[in-house]
């Protein structure tokens, strides 16, 4: 990531929601059943109205106790239970009947949702829509167990409703309720909406709020290459994805980007209102968050690894197809990369490190450690671009779950070496990154006063050109 604070802001969505009080629980030791499942129909509001209403289906809860997030829980109402009781209570709402099996009904007021945010993922009123993430509606058992989650659309406006949710066959969407804590963005209300495919994926382009001044066609069309840039590193787009486009006013660039993928791939971009079409080629908001979706998640750990691969491959991307020469892209890299260096009082494993620098440059320093040694040590024959692809075919994108060591493993399989092994090791577990200035020498990136001067002959030319063109040397 360029510069400053505001960039390294961006990145992927890692809130979780937290197991609290228990409620009332089936008897321990009683013999494994079936496993629960908990079925929602939506019903989006018409024009004018605010109020979603929700009739769920919970069978075999493993809680009599019901939660929405707590800035969320003002704003469902009139909450009942079909043929059973259910008191409001400190955490949520009791509904005992929800552990055998429950037909609940309640609403959920957008506007008073709104109104109550007080996060960076909660619902947000753009416009005549209110976005925000799934649980935000979903009242739902806490804990939630291991349950199969199914929505779907019934009565009400469906034009007036998008989201990121993973589809399911019958045409509605379906998830793992341990997926409830980075559920997709969701929106309800007024907006326009684009869809067009790439090589492996559909993007669905949902815009809110009022236009911007380039207008959705260019928007759309920006969009679209950048999801090229990363489809050009992966072979294909990796999975299919909504993305939402929100008007910032003032601004003339896209100021941010956050995604949600676990429950099905979702994006929101921040887009000035007042940027320009010809400024795509200095933007790496747009190229970053799509670039996540390629890699799985590392829920609970590896936030360095996710980011750092991802601020190490945007500036990369945009090189490969022109937006940047590649005189920038190394100049942006010496002088952005020693601020993933730790220094003495900070912890040695980028794992312990929560600032900015370190989970967003050290994870890139490790991206371009590993690269420059595996590109070494098989003169040329794979790279990190070879790992990456692995491990989108044998881990899965950014709705599945894998380790750091899943990780570390594909790539070490994938290039037939232990290079990623061994600066994972040396780097990410010990902080040993070794002489950056010798490494700037020898890749023949050589510092001026203007930037960067490129050394055609120097040892590892060959490499810097590689990673510069995304082809062997």
């Amino acid at each position: 990531m360029n510069g400053g604070a505001s960039r390294a802001l961006v990145g992927r969505g890692w809130a979780a929601l937290v197991a609290g009080v228990l409620g009332c629980r089936g008897h321990a030791g009683s013999p494994a059943g079936p496993a629960p499942s908990y079925e929602y129909a939506v019903a989006p509001p018409a024009a004018g109205s605010w109020v979603v209403r929700v009739q769920a289906t919970l069978d075999r809860a493993p809680t009599s106790l019901l939660v929405a997030p707590e800035d969320a829980a003002d704003a469902v109402r009139d909450v009942s239970v079909v043929e059973g009781s259910v008191a409001r209570s400190e955490r949520g709402w009791i509904a005992p009947a929800c552990t055998s099996r429950c037909t609940l009904r309640y609403s959920v007021d957008l506007a008073a949702l709104a109104a109550g945010c007080r996060r960076v993922d909660c619902a947000r009123r753009i416009g005549d829509a209110v976005l925000g993430v799934a649980s935000s509606w979903i009242l739902h058992p806490e804990p939630a167990g291991d349950a199969t989650v199914r929505v779907e659309l019934r009565g009400g406006d469906p034009s007036r409703f998008a989201t990121g949710l993973r589809r399911s066959s019958n045409g509605g969407f379906v998830l793992r309720s341990r997926e409830l804590g980075e559920s997709s963005y969701t929106a309800f209300g007024a907006f326009r909406r684009v869809s067009f495919s790439l090589p492996g994926a559909t993007i669905d382009v949902v815009f809110l709020g009022a236009p911007l001044a380039m207008g959705d066609d260019a928007a759309v069309r920006w969009i679209q290459r950048a999801a090229g840039c990363v489809a050009g590193l992966f072979g294909a787009f990796p999975t299919d994805v909504t993305v939402f486009v929100v008007p910032v006013a003032g601004a003339r660039e896209v100021v941010f980007g956050r995604v949600m993928s676990l429950s099905g791939a979702s994006v929101v971009l921040l887009f000035g209102a007042e940027t320009r079409p010809e400024s795509q080629r200095d933007d790496w908001v747009v190229v970053h968050e799509l670039f996540h979706l390629g890699c799985p998640s590392f829920e609970g750990e590896g936030r360095w690894l996710e980011e750092g691969l991802a601020t190490y491959y945007e500036p990369i991307l945009r090189a490969r197809v022109g937006w940047t020469s590649r005189e920038d892209l190394w100049a942006h890299f010496v002088h952005e990369m020693p601020r993933g260096l730790r220094s003495d009082d900070e912890p040695a494993a980028l794992e312990a490190r929560d600032d900015i620098d370190g989970t967003y440059w050290g994870g890139a320093l490790f991206a371009f450690l590993a690269d420059v040694s595996i590109r070494e040590q098989t003169a040329g024959a794979r790279s990190l671009d070879d790992v990456l692809r692995a491990v989108l075919s044998r881990a899965g994108d950014a709705t599945h779950v894998a380790r750091v060591a899943d990780f570390v493993r594909i790539a070490d399989e994938a290039t037939g070496t232990r290079a990623v092994a061994a600066v994972y090791d040396a780097w990410a577990l010990h902080g040993k990154a070794g002489d950056l200035t010798d490494l700037w020498r020898r890749l023949g990136v050589e510092t001026v006063e203007r930037g960067v001067s490129l050394v055609p002959d120097a040892p590892l030319s060959g490499v810097r050109r590689a990673i510069e063109t995304g082809s062997a040397h």
